[in-house]
């Protein structure tokens, strides 16, 4: 299990629209959104969104 960064705050409030619960993080002074990877939002990622807009994290920092 890892993280799934998204950049785009307005994706990420559709998927927590959706039921997927988010946290925010600075990285580099950026606001990123991180989700907890899990199939569920792997399947939606894959198809509403295209695939250079979120990045993959494979451990999950606490």
């Amino acid at each position: 299990m890892g993280e799934v960064l998204i950049l785009d705050q307005v994706k990420a409030d559709i998927l927590q629209s959706i039921g997927f619960k988010y946290t925010k993080r600075n990285i580099d002074n950026k606001e990123v959104f991180v989700f907890i990877q899990t199939n569920e939002l792997m399947k939606e990622l894959n198809s509403k969104f295209e695939q250079g807009s979120f990045l993959f994290n494979p451990n999950v920092c606490l």
